[in-house]
Parts: structure tokens; C-alpha cells; sequence
């Protein structure tokens, strides 16, 4: 089956039909300033606004995070969603019919797949539903509302954060008994096959129909990024006394029995893949953005719990280890993250784990320390929110925690062994940072290490300085790159000027048309090349096609130009227009300096070469003589 593509010319309509002012505006006030509306940036915590967005040009850019792009990198940023689901997204909100270039045969097949997906999604939706009402009506749903009072998660009115957190999380009760869920779903014409397909029902062994897979169980619902039910998990409650289950008419169980799990997670299915699933994460987006982080922590309560309590930027796994997909969910919210894990063993083995996927992702990462046997849940419960930012406070960077981690291990300060195993592993934590500034933190590890290790002798620590040196060098290190003021003051005047004048053509293109090849006589490198680009794809008309236009400008042009798309310098064309007359004259002025310059220089250097030549045949001539092979005067 061939891939999928919308074609060009739909993606354009799209563009150029999305008023993305009042695309953007539904998510922040915006502030006309200029050509341009201003608010504070979504993407990340600030009081000033500098999110910059041109109707113009159908461009947004923030002068504070620098994230930029049009309506279709809006909607995948904010939202979540890949290229093709914010391209649907936002034809629909357009009236735009989305045309591609598939067969009518791969269409259908296309069609028929997004059915069977929003069949999952409705069964998965209506158990959901099913279960919240099992929680306020059925006659057990008291063991799973005790198990909620036990985690002081019982709200006092039905508008209190508690209550609010327990319907964002659509907490519910699965019945005891054998086929409850699987009754309500048939009884209501819902797809017992799909109800199959995402794990909710198992299908009998022997006779017909199906059973429930969660029975007697405080359950979770698992929702993706666009608040999409995909799967749930379900906690084990304390079986209720057998009289009250003859009563209702229900089985006891047998009691050789094996004692049931403690969660019961849905399995993997066509909507669902475990790596991907963060849960939490739908509610918690605009919290993270917020405060420009997120709070990853292990378990459905921790998140459920803090959420109530007003800590609402968290997030866990679901039943797996942090994976890379979940760490790329995060990153697209924020590129800070604190990892908030259990103070036991294998927190910390979560923890260790964790650095590679954030290394590999580019999230930047702290980790706060919990008490031993207390989890996050359990802390903010005890010691409320204060206690909680008491904890996230003191939250050291995962490299400083790793090191800790090692020096803190029990050895013999005597057993010089057990002294070069620690080293050892400090060293190859420096050597694997992939952040330059950060290795070159050795002195300050040297310090620490030796005070740990008991090194007081001043040969022995000077051996440990090498010893941590040598180890650095075992991974060379990126150059320093200079700082964003460095680099413009060095700039070369040239090139400055050359933006300038590329400024105006960005400001209104039609002045672009104007030109003749004079300009880009004057131009040269980068300047030059964005020129032509400029010129070849970029008019009047065409001015909404500005992500088209970047990724054929040269790379080193990008970031002036997606500032002065989203905020143009000039507001009328006669201004851009005067001040590229005086930028033209300038560029001219500096060209011819330099060609004379150059001229100047090429003539002194023949002059100092024939001052040279005639220096070295005086002294041969010098030398005949000596030799009497010339005769004297």
C-alpha cells in the first residue's frame, strides 16, 4: 500500500484559509501591536508577552522560547497530534475537503480502518461511563469508595479539586460478578467484538459470549493527548464478606483461590500501545506548560492524588519503564522534567534508567528525593503541598543524584578497592554526560569525591583530579558555541547589512519584484543564497507560504527570519522601502571600499615583491663578484 500524502495544493488552502489570530486567539488573549498580535507564549512560563503572530503571513514565533511556525505547527504543538491528524484537524474546522493522492480502493481501506479505530474508541468511551456509574450506584462500589477514603481522595462537595480530579481522571468501579460490563455493552447495542479488540471483555472458553476482564476493581481510565479513552487500569479492592455477595446473588470465591493481582492493565491494542501511554498526561498539558515542567511519577494514585491537591503538572508511566515515546510526549510540552520516584530500590533503578531516555530525547532533568517507604501519594497526603514543594525544592540534577548515589554506597574508606570502584563509576558517569558544560564540572566532583572517599592527603587527591581528567578525555567535547550577542557583535558588517536588506523583502515581498541582480551582486554567502530563494519562491501573492519559504532559505538565516515573519519592522512599504534604498547605498559604499582596498593591497604587494627581487639580484650580483665571475667596475 503506498504512503499516504495530501496533496500540496490542499495543504495550502489550508494554510492560507486558517485565520490563525483566531485560531491561536482560543488558547491566549492577543494584543494587536503593529502588523502583528502579541500574547504571553504557550509554550512556556513568562509574564512579559513576546509571542509574536503575523495574520500576514500566517506565522507565529516567541522571542522567549523561539518555538515559530503556521496554524498546522500550532495545532501539532499545542494539541499533540502528528502532521497528518493536525492537517485534519484543521480542514475540518475550514470546511476544506482533504484530497490525496491515493486510489479509491486505498481510501476505502482508509475509510474502513478510521471506522473500526472510532469503534474503539466508543466502546472504550462507554465503559468508561459504565464504570463511573458502577462507582456512585452499585451496592460494592462502597469497598472501592473506601479505598478512596483511605487515600483521602473523598470530596466534601461536588465542586472541590478532589471531585474535579476524580471526574478528570474518570475514576469508576468495575462490578463484582462475572459479566457485568459485558450485559450493559450488548443491552446497548455497543461492539462486543471491539470490546474484545481493546481487552475490556475475554470471549468464553466454553459455550458462547463473553466475560469481564475487570471485576471488582477501582478502575483508571488511561486517555491519550486528545483526551481519547485507549485503555484502563485497575486496582484490586478487599473482597467484600460473603453474606452481603449471597445476598446480591453473586459467587464467592473459591478459597484456594489465587490472590488476584494488585493493578490489571489493558492490553495492547490497535489504540493503545503501553510505550506510548503517559498517564495523565491529557489532563496535565496546560499545567505543564505552565510552569514549564512536568513531574513524572510511578503510580494512578500519585498522579490522581497530587492532581487534587493542585500539583496538576504530573504525569506516569503505565505499567512500563519511562520509555523515549513517553519522554517525546513531554518534550513536546516542555524540555524540563523532575523525576519524583519512590525513595526504594527500584526507584532508584528507575531513576538510573531514566537518564539515557532523557539524554536521548534532549529533556533536562532533576530528580527529587523521597523519604524511604514513602511515595509521592503518601507525602503530600501526610504532609500536604507544602511538604510536597519542600520536596520538589531540593530536587538536584540527575547527574549530581547519580554521583551521590555512588559515594553514598556503604564500602571501607580504608579498603582502597572499594576507593577505585567509586572512582571508577564516577568517572564513566562524567565521560557518558552528553552535555559539555556539565562535564566540565571535574574539579568540583574531584572535591566532593575525595571528601566522600576520606582522601585527605594532597598527592593522593592530585592523582584523583588526572584520574577524573583522563576520564573526561575519554569522550571529546564539543566546541563552545559563542554567545548569541558574541556572535552579533562579530558579525561581519557586510552580512549585517545584507540582513537588513533581507528584512525589507520579508517585511513586504513586493518590494522583492522591484529589484533587479543588483542586489544580488552585492550580496554574498548566505545572504545571497536566501536572496534568490526569496525572489524565486516568494511574492505578494504567495505570502502565507512562509514554512515553505524557510526550508529553502540556508540554515544560518532561520532565526532572523522567523522573527521578522511573525514581527515585521516596517509597518508601511514606503518605510521598508527608504531604508533599503539607504542599506543598498551602505552595501555599495562597503564593496567598493574593499575592492579598493583590495586593489591598494595587491599593488603594495607587487611593489614590496619587486622591492624584493631586486634586493635578491643586488646580492647575487654581489656574490659573481665575490666569485670574479662578473668582472668589477
Amino acid at each position: 500500500m503506498r504512503t499516504h500524502v495530501i496533496g500540496q495544493d490542499t495543504l495550502d488552502r489550508i494554510r492560507r484559509e486558517t485565520d490563525l489570530v483566531a485560531l491561536i486567539g482560543e488558547s491566549l488573549k492577543l494584543t494587536k501591536r503593529g502588523r502583528s498580535f502579541v500574547g504571553l507564549c504557550p509554550f512556556h512560563k513568562e509574564k512579559s508577552p513576546s509571542f509574536h503572530v503575523n495574520p500576514e503571513r500566517g506565522f507565529y514565533h516567541c522571542f522567549g522560547c523561539h518555538e515559530s511556525g503556521d496554524a498546522l505547527k500550532f495545532v501539532q504543538k499545542l494539541e499533540g497530534l502528528d502532521f497528518i491528524e493536525a492537517v485534519r484537524r484543521l480542514a475540518e474546522r475550514t470546511g476544506i475537503e482533504i484530497i490525496d493522492n491515493v486510489s479509491d480502493a486505498e481510501r476505502r481501506q482508509q475509510a474502513e480502518a478510521r471506522r473500526r479505530s472510532e469503534e474503539l474508541f466508543e466502546v472504550s468511551a462507554a465503559a468508561a461511563a459504565y464504570f463511573e456509574r458502577m462507582l456512585r450506584e452499585h451496592p460494592l462500589a462502597s469497598l472501592a469508595r473506601e479505598e478512596l477514603a483511605r487515600r483521602s481522595l473523598v470530596p466534601e462537595q461536588p465542586t472541590d479539586s478532589i471531585a474535579d480530579a476524580l471526574q478528570a481522571f474518570r475514576v469508576g468501579y468495575a462490578p463484582y460478578g462475572w459479566d457485568g460490563l459485558s450485559k450493559h455493552l450488548r443491552d446497548s447495542q455497543a461492539s462486543l467484538q471491539a470490546a474484545q479488540k481493546v481487552g475490556l471483555v475475554l470471549e468464553r472458553k466454553s459455550g458462547s459470549g463473553y466475560y469481564d476482564r475487570f471485576r471488582h476493581r477501582l478502575m483508571f481510565a488511561v486517555m491519550d493527548s486528545k483526551g481519547r479513552v485507549v485503555a484502563f487500569s485497575g486496582r484490586v479492592l478487599d473482597e467484600p464478606p460473603r453474606a452481603e455477595l449471597s445476598a446480591l446473588g453473586l459467587e464467592a470465591p473459591n478459597e484456594s483461590a489465587d490472590k488476584p493481582a494488585k493493578y490489571i492493565n489493558s492490553p495492547e491494542s490497535a489504540i493503545y500501545r503501553k510505550r506510548e501511554a503517559l498517564f495523565g498526561v491529557h489532563q496535565a498539558r496546560q499545567a505543564i506548560r505552565d510552569a514549564d515542567r512536568a513531574i513524572v511519577v510511578e503510580g494512578n494514585f500519585d498522579v490522581v492524588s497530587l492532581h487534587a491537591r493542585g500539583q496538576k503538572n504530573v504525569v506516569a508511566p503505565l505499567g512500563t519503564a519511562f520509555t523515549p515515546e513517553q519522554a517525546t510526549q513531554i518534550k513536546r510540552l516542555t524540555p524540563q522534567i523532575v523525576l519524583l520516584f519512590d525513595g526504594d530500590a527500584a526507584g532508584r533503578r528507575a531513576v538510573r534508567a531514566a537518564r539515557e531516555v532523557c539524554q536521548r530525547v534532549g529533556l533536562t532533568a532533576k530528580v527529587a528525593t523521597l523519604p524511604e517507604g514513602i511515595d509521592p501519594d503518601e507525602l503530600v497526603r501526610t504532609q500536604g503541598r507544602a511538604g510536597l514543594e519542600r520536596v520538589l525544592g531540593s530536587a538536584r540534577p540527575l547527574l549530581e543524584y547519580l554521583i551521590a548515589g555512588v559515594l553514598d554506597s556503604t564500602f571501607q574508606k580504608d579498603d582502597a578497592r572499594g576507593q577505585a570502584g567509586r572512582v571508577k563509576e564516577v568517572i564513566d558517569l562524567l565521560a557518558s554526560e552528553e552535555d559539555p558544560t556539565v562535564r566540565l564540572l571535574a574539579e568540583r566532583h574531584a572535591d566532593t569525591l575525595a571528601a566522600a572517599l576520606g582522601i585527605s592527603d594532597a598527592r593522593t587527591f592530585e592523582g584523583l583530579r588526572a584520574a577524573l581528567r583522563r576520564g573526561l578525555q575519554a569522550k571529546p567535547e564539543a566546541g563552545p558555541s559563542l554567545p548569541v550577542a558574541s556572535r552579533a557583535r562579530s558579525r561581519d558588517r557586510r552580512t549585517e547589512i545584507g540582513l537588513e536588506i533581507l528584512g525589507a523583502f520579508f517585511d513586504f515581498p513586493e518590494l522583492a519584484e522591484e529589484q533587479g541582480d543588483e542586489i544580488a551582486s552585492l550580496l554574498e554567502g548566505d545572504s545571497a543564497a536566501a536572496y534568490a530563494a526569496l525572489r524565486q519562491n516568494w511574492n505578494a501573492e504567495a505570502g502565507r507560504d512562509a514554512e515553505d519559504l524557510l526550508a529553502k532559505l540556508p540554515a544560518s538565516i532561520h532565526a532572523f527570519a522567523r522573527a521578522r515573519l511573525a514581527a515585521p519592522k516596517h509597518q508601511k512599504p514606503e518605510d521598508a522601502r527608504t531604508e533599503l534604498s539607504g542599506n543598498v547605498r551602505q552595501l555599495k559604499a562597503l564593496v567598493l571600499s574593499r575592492e579598493t582596498k583590495a586593489v591598494a593591497e595587491e599593488l603594495g604587494r607587487g611593489a614590496r615583491d619587486f622591492e624584493q627581487e631586486t634586493r635578491m639580484l643586488g646580492a647575487l650580483f654581489q656574490k659573481a663578484r665575490e666569485r670574479k665571475v662578473l668582472a668589477s667596475d
